[in-house]
Order: C-alpha cells, then sequence, then structure tokens
C-alpha cells in the first residue's frame, strides 16, 4: 500500500488574502478517522482505521510521526488489519532527510524501509540501512515532504493553477517519483471548530504521485486534500486505485516550537538530539 500522509481550473476565492498570509509550516498534533467513500471492483467491501500525524518544529528541522491503522473487509469477508508506521527528520533547509517505513499486515511486516537522503544543485542520493547497501539517485529539483508541502502552499499563494516537482519521501521502492500537484481553489478564513484554523486562509489541492517513467498514465496513488497556511490539512481523500479513504480531521493541537527562534540552522548533528 502507498503513502498515507499527509494536483487546473478552480474558483480563486479570497486569493488576495491568501497571497497576504505568509506559509509558516508548523508543529502539529492532527488525528483524522478514515472511513471508505468508492470501491473499485469487488475486492474491498468495507474499510476502517485512525491516522495520527504528527509534526514537531525545532531550530533546524521537521520530525513527523506518523501512525495508521486499516481494518479492510475483502470480498470473502475476511478482515485485513494493516499498521503503517512512518518517522522522518527534515532538515528547514530541505537538504537532508532521514527516514523510517515500517508496514506489517496481520502481524507480518510487509515492509520495511530506513535511510538518509541528501540533495544538492546537482541532484541527489539515498543511502539505505535497510534494505543494507541500497543506494538511489535523486534527479535535480527533488523535494522532500515537508519542503513539498511549502512549495505547494506557495505556489497557491502566488496564484499559480499547477506545478510538477519530484518527491522523494522514503514511501516508495522507486526512489524519487514525479507529482503533478492541482491547486484547484482558495477560500478567506471560515469559521472552524479547530481554533488553530478559523483565521487562516486555504486551498484545495489535488496530488497524483507516478514512476518517472515517459509513458505513465495513471498514478500508482493519488490524494485530495485542503492544505492551510501553517500546514496542517482537512478533508483528506486518499485514492488507492480499488478503493477511497475519506480522513475527517477529529482532533488538532499545535504544540509550541521547541526552539526560541524561528531561524534555519545547518544541517549537522544527529536527528534523534533532543536540542535539534
Amino acid at each position: 500500500m502507498k503513502r498515507i500522509f499527509l494536483t487546473t481550473c478552480g474558483l480563486l476565492l479570497g486569493s488576495s488574502a491568501f497571497a497576504a498570509s505568509p506559509v509558516t509550516l508548523t508543529g502539529q498534533n492532527a488525528t483524522y478517522t478514515l472511513s471508505l467513500s468508492k470501491v473499485r471492483g469487488h475486492s474491498v467491501t468495507g474499510a476502517t482505521g485512525r491516522l495520527r500525524f504528527d509534526v514537531l518544529e525545532t531550530c533546524r528541522a521537521y520530525t513527523v510521526s506518523q501512525h495508521m491503522t486499516l481494518l479492510i473487509r475483502n470480498q470473502d469477508g475476511s478482515l485485513t488489519r494493516t499498521i503503517s508506521d512512518y518517522d522522518t527528520w527534515e532538515s528547514k533547509s530541505g537538504h537532508r532527510l532521514t527516514f523510517l517505513l515500517r508496514q506489517s499486515e496481520d502481524g507480518k511486516t510487509k515492509v520495511e524501509d530506513q535511510g538518509t537522503a541528501t540533495t544538492g544543485p546537482k541532484g541527489g542520493v539515498v543511502n539505505y540501512t535497510v534494505p543494507k547497501g541500497r543506494v538511489v539517485k535523486l534527479p535535480p529539483g527533488t523535494l522532500f515532504p515537508m519542503a513539498h508541502t511549502r512549495h505547494i502552499l506557495e505556489a497557491s499563494a502566488k496564484g499559480e493553477p499547477y506545478i510538477d516537482p519530484p518527491l522523494f519521501d522514503g514511501t516508495s521502492a522507486h526512489g524519487a517519483e514525479h507529482t503533478f500537484v492541482a491547486i484547484l481553489g482558495r477560500r478567506d478564513a471560515q469559521k472552524s471548530r479547530f481554533a488553530p484554523l478559523a483565521a487562516l486562509p486555504s486551498t484545495l489541492v489535488d496530488i497524483g504521485f507516478f514512476r518517472r517513467k515517459p509513458r505513465d498514465e495513471e498514478p500508482d496513488f493519488r490524494t485530495q486534500m485542503r492544505y492551510y497556511t501553517n500546514g496542517v490539512s482537512r478533508d483528506v481523500r486518499l485514492d488507492f486505485g480499488n478503493f477511497v479513504l475519506h480522513g475527517k480531521l477529529t482532533a488538532l493541537t499545535i504544540p509550541p516550537v521547541a526552539c526560541p527562534s524561528a531561524r534555519s540552522a545547518s544541517d549537522s548533528g544527529a536527528p534523534r538530539d533532543p536540542k535539534n
């Protein structure tokens, strides 16, 4: 199963207000209830789950922890329980990412990837520790997850209808993926049960993830969400091909920044150091 994380025409509602609002990605503790919204074919007849998405902002980096539990009812009536854990450390400069992905199905590990990726003007490289010794090259312009989110929101603020940067997040066995992000509509701040979102404009985006091959036609995975200018998302739609999940934001808190300054610093130092 592809990522559960968390894209030319549309209504440009509140575009001036959106442009005036700075893009400032913050830490967050968000919980989503997952439910089945659409099936294609007959292999899946039901699905329910929960997604926890936590981001900690420090002086130099963003640390992301994502935990998903999904229960799927199959055509024969049997149940499949999938648990995914995805953890990253991403420098604010956007040049370094460490990642760990574990996914199990009915208690048996199905996927495990771990490594470090770095980028520069001429491209980048991924050095895996699991599987040990694997090395993957990244094309110039590759973005890591938080940088990708920032790039989307900055493009929306400029009124751009779409962007198509390559992305590496550690969840694909094919290295960097091609992403096509359609920016469908922007709107002013609206009333919200979540206080951190009530004063922020937002934008609806649709993101397709493709293997980097010349003849790709259909995305391997597709997601749609409403992004706020602090990086929090609502109304999440996760399209796996044979079924689609809807993610409803049910709980949200914004933790204090673990650094008195908003400055970005160098990438040196261990990702697990609590002072970082």
